[in-house]
């Protein structure tokens, strides 16, 4: 599941971040890049080539890269309950397109559901009640209770019965909500890496909790885990997406492209 967003102030800070590279001579991604096929094609020839001579020969360097625009514009923002990691993936997002925090508080967020059992679909509807324009992919366009792993799963069992109608509407609402764009489509880890290769969108996504940080190869115990968190970026340079998680507000992970696979939900959900 994914929603998206851009803004003014992430162009912005794309800008700002831009500036910040010119100073510090760090090599662009894409100078970085273009760089490495060079280097490959040398390789190829015969020639002893590295990309580290070549950063020094022409006065890069590999130093950290500031961060992704949409990073750079977007504060870290942790959870109130175990239950309300979508409502703070919303609250940083809004705050990045420049809505007042009194305006976007929990607090605030919260009265504007009519549910603490919050799904995907109910933060499409509460982006749009801000005037955001996002849009929603998900493989499936309705609540799936008739899943047979979705109802099985713990994680689900104390709200499916009761949610299944309500989602249910908000879907049949979309097509003439306005500012409420759902789109019935699969995306992939490399579809969504080529997505936020432009640096002013964000993506919320859901993901097993549970395997989000876990080590490849020692599977978690444990039942399905459901976690929003909030894409604000790529670091090239390890292969990994910039995450915000408000479960670990202190900082923004990076998440390996491959990790993100392995967190992706398994069936569809909500």
């Amino acid at each position: 599941r994914w929603l998206w967003c851009s803004g003014a102030r992430l162009l912005r800070a794309k800008a700002e971040a831009m500036a910040e590279v010119r100073r510090t001579r760090q090599i662009t991604k894409s100078e970085l890049r273009t760089l490495k096929k060079r280097v490959a094609q040398l390789r190829k020839k015969g020639f002893d080539v590295w990309t580290e001579d070549e950063l020094e020969r022409e006065g890069w360097t590999l130093a950290p890269l500031p961060p992704a625009a949409a990073d750079a514009a977007t504060p870290s923002m942790a959870q109130a309950a175990d239950w309300d990691c979508g409502l703070a993936c919303v609250q940083m997002a809004l705050l990045s397109l420049d809505v007042p925090p009194p305006a976007c508080s929990l607090k605030q967020l919260r009265a504007r559901l009519s549910s603490d059992s919050v799904w995907t679909a109910d933060l499409v509807y509460l982006l749009a009640s801000y005037g955001i324009q996002c849009e929603y992919l998900t493989s499936e366009l309705s609540a799936g209770a008739s899943s047979a792993e979705k109802a099985g799963s713990a994680f689900y069992a104390s709200s499916l019965e009761a949610d299944a109608a309500r989602v249910d509407a908000l879907f049949a609402r979309a097509a003439s909500e306005e500012g409420v764009s759902i789109r019935c489509c699969k995306l992939g880890a490399n579809e969504l890496w080529n997505a936020l290769r432009d640096d002013d969108q964000l993506a919320i996504v859901l993901v097993d909790g549970r395997m989000l940080y876990a080590r490849a190869g020692r599977p978690p115990d444990g039942d399905f885990e459901g976690h929003y968190v909030l894409l604000v970026g790529l670091d090239d340079t390890t292969d990994s997406f910039r995450v915000k998680d408000p479960a670990r507000s202190d900082r923004t992970d990076v998440v390996a492209a491959k990790a993100s696979r392995r967190a992706a939900p398994r069936h569809p959900l909500d």
